[in-house]
């Protein structure tokens, strides 16, 4: 840990527990009173990750440490507030659009900027910019992994040069959700001649230009990647001065440096490591409600090709593989008591959760009697094959994520005894990215963060997401599933949006494109010098500009110069 995640939920904001870890968690998370605001500015948070970036373009992003870079560089017209109400614009706080106006018939967003809004080179941020970004986001040679959730947009118009206006193909409960929450404004003088098929290895996914709080600096592969409080345009600027990303070989040494002082922040703290935490006067623990959900996924199909995988292409097989795990025992492997067995393909603090949801049981005769009708049959040496083949598959997993090899472990145990072979396939996370991209795997363990509208679960694990380039890649399609997530979708009853997402959550738990494992909670590591702020179940560094060091405890590292800095 930190898990490297993919990116594919409502709650208020982080919620303190009971006894220490709660005193830990919320000592200092208020904003510097009046007294100190004027000295408040300045200081340089460290956070030490065994994770980089796959790229910083947000419209290919599919890692959660290039969003976070992203969502700190880059801006939306607006950004979710604590409660994270997804539903209307109430829940809303401006960013790069001051004010905004509804059509009387609801089908169009009049945004007008902020006129002191500038890119970090100096240049104005303007309507157009708006405009490009919606066609670069759904451009099909750009993509994007968010392109089907913006389907319900029509148009993006410029009115004049502060007024961009969004149109929709019809009225949804989370319009506004979808114009501003899955787009990062980009700049159009910057990317118009980009060669987007190849936006991932353009110059600009390495050093980007965005109107965000903080400025791009460097990245320096294996090392560190920094950025500093940009003073472009006279806008509030952030109350840091620098946050750098230190990148560590291993989560062990990215701990290390955390619990050492070196740096400031490590993302999840194991459980193993919590009461060293806590222990420590400096050091203190944000525990609270995450958006994150832990899977072995199959892959329905044989590679890239339309051909049924030959294990995971039966759902019996599938059903049986599930009910042959215990996943309490998985859960346990890997977070200890900091996590709870995943229901099904939600984080239970996600708004449309069903927690009455029974999963797939563990029984393990049952297990046994479906393999058995599905003609996969014990050998002399206790192992399962069906006419001469073994019923065997690799399990893909991170070598970074020391939770999830926990778990393969496990889970290959596990299913040895159900009587299947099992192999554990670990890779740096690059290659297993790319290796789910390109869809050439057995069986994945992977970790989805899911954003906070209703409509993300059509990219993880609906029709649309199944195409090239979507997230679904297992490729399970469900006309049911879909046909409830979409009526769920458009619902303006919460009560008829629950019914249909419930019957949509049955529908995929029983037919078992995956064994729901694991729901973590957030554990982040934090030095007692800061003073966090806004931090949120799905995303703790979307007030990382409000975060703030007290003079006195600043280190001298704080005004060390950062490599190409100014």
């Amino acid at each position: 840990m930190p898990e490297p995640t993919r990116l594919v939920p409502r709650r208020a904001v982080l919620a303190c527990l009971p006894a220490a870890i709660a005193l830990a968690a919320c000592r200092g998370d208020a904003a510097p009173d009046a007294a100190t605001a004027t000295d408040a500015r300045g200081g340089t948070v460290v956070v030490s990750t065994p994770a980089e970036p796959d790229n910083l373009a947000p419209p290919i992003t599919t890692s959660q440490f290039g969003k976070q870079v992203e969502d700190l560089v880059f801006e939306r017209l607006a950004d979710l507030g604590p409660t994270l109400n997804t539903v209307g614009d109430a829940g809303f706080e401006p960013r790069l659009a001051r004010s905004w106006t509804w059509s009387a018939d609801s089908l169009s967003i009049a945004f007008t900027l902020d006129p002191a809004a500038r890119w970090h080179d100096g240049r104005p941020v303007r309507a157009s910019d708006v405009r490009f970004t919606w066609r670069f986001y759904t451009d099909p040679a750009t993509a994007s992994p968010t392109a089907s959730l913006l389907a319900n947009i029509d148009s993006v118009t410029v009115r004049d040069s502060l007024t961009a206006v969004v149109w929709f193909a019809r009225r949804a409960p989370e319009q506004f959700f979808e114009a501003t929450y899955q787009m990062h404004v980009l700049p159009e003088h910057l990317l118009a001649g980009a060669d987007r098929a190849r936006l991932g290895a353009s110059p600009f996914a390495r050093r980007p230009i965005g109107s965000g709080p903080f400025r791009f600096v460097e990245w320096v592969p294996g090392q560190r990647l920094a950025l500093v409080a940009d003073t472009t345009g006279g806008r509030r600027r952030a109350t840091l001065d620098r946050v750098v990303y230190a990148f560590a070989p291993d989560p062990m040494t990215a701990y290390q440096r955390f619990a050492s002082g070196e740096a400031d922040v490590y993302e999840a703290v194991r459980p193993d490591k919590v009461g060293e935490v806590t222990a420590n006067p400096a050091l203190r623990l944000a525990v609270g409600p995450t958006l994150t959900y832990h899977f072995l996924g199959f892959n329905l199909h044989r590679d890239a090709s339309d051909a049924p995988h030959p294990i995971f292409g039966d759902r019996t097989v599938r059903r049986a593989l599930s009910m042959a795990v215990d996943r309490a025992a998985v859960v346990r492997a890997m977070f200890d008591t900091l996590a709870v067995v995943a229901l099904g393909p939600f984080p239970r603090a996600a708004a449309t959760a069903d927690t009455s949801l029974v999963p797939l049981p563990f029984a393990p005769d049952s297990a046994a009697r479906l393999l058995d009708a599905a003609g996969w049959v014990r050998g002399a040496d206790g192992m399962r094959a069906r006419n001469g083949v073994p019923l065997a598959f690799a399990i893909t997993v991170p070598v970074s994520s020391a939770s999830r090899v926990r778990a393969a472990i496990v889970l290959q145990e596990q299913l040895r005894r159900a009587g299947v072979a099992v192999t554990v396939e670990q890779l740096d996370f690059p290659t297993f990215l790319a290796r789910l991209d390109a869809r050439r795997y057995d069986a994945v363990l992977a970790g989805w963060s899911a954003d906070p509208g209703t409509a993300a679960v059509r990219q993880s694990w609906g029709a649309r997401g199944a195409r090239a380039g979507g997230e679904n890649t297992g490729r399970y399609v469900s006309t049911v599933f879909d046909a409830h997530v979409d009526s769920g979708v458009a619902a303006f009853d919460a009560a008829a949006m629950h019914a249909h997402f419930a019957a949509a959550w049955r529908r995929i738990v029983d037919d078992a494109p995956a064994i729901w494992l694991a729901e973590p909670r957030t554990t982040i590591g934090l030095h007692a010098r800061l003073r966090p702020v806004g931090i949120r179940p799905d995303a703790w560094w979307a007030g990382l500009h409000r975060w703030s060091i007290a003079p006195g405890q600043r280190l001298a590292r704080d005004g060390a110069a950062v490599t190409a800095a100014r």
